[in-house]
């Protein structure tokens, strides 16, 4: 298991005591509510940065295999194992993923909202607002590869 998992775990369980808040209070509920919204915004980069790196790491050992490879294709991946470092995360993972179109057209929406949440200080949309099934996602995902 992945340091998603424990992502994943703490998520739900802070989710779980805002909820619980929640229901302890009268009144207004505005600022548990913004307060549920960073939690959600905060979980979601943390998890994918953690995918991030998961990611970096396995396309680099494919890199690495395909390098060792006795075939004429060795010459071209060992030309990309020097460039490695300078390779943008969506290659990275059109080079796991290849064999998946589903999962990594989906990767690539995430990773859009990714940016919309880290550089332009978006909110979550509602059909992304279960952060906590996200990262167990993630987290299936990274036992695949």
């Amino acid at each position: 298991m992945s340091q998603i998992g424990d992502t994943y775990r703490a998520h739900s369980r802070l989710t779980q005591l805002l909820n619980e808040e929640m229901l302890k209070r009268r009144g207004s509920l505005k600022e548990l509510e913004r307060f549920r919204e960073t939690l959600n915004a905060a979980f979601y980069l943390l998890g994918w940065s953690q995918f991030e790196y998961l990611v970096r790491r396995a396309a680099e050992n494919l890199i690495d295999d395909k390098a060792r490879s006795q075939t004429v294709d060795q010459y071209a991946w060992q030309e990309l194992k020097q460039n490695v470092k300078g390779l943008k995360v969506r290659r990275r993972l059109d080079l796991i993923f290849h064999g998946n179109p589903a999962v990594r057209k989906s990767l690539e929406s995430d990773y859009e909202l990714r940016n919309d949440i880290a550089h332009d200080y978006k909110k979550l949309p509602k059909e992304v607002r279960d952060v906590s099934a996200w990262l167990q996602r993630l987290e299936e995902l990274v036992t695949k590869f």
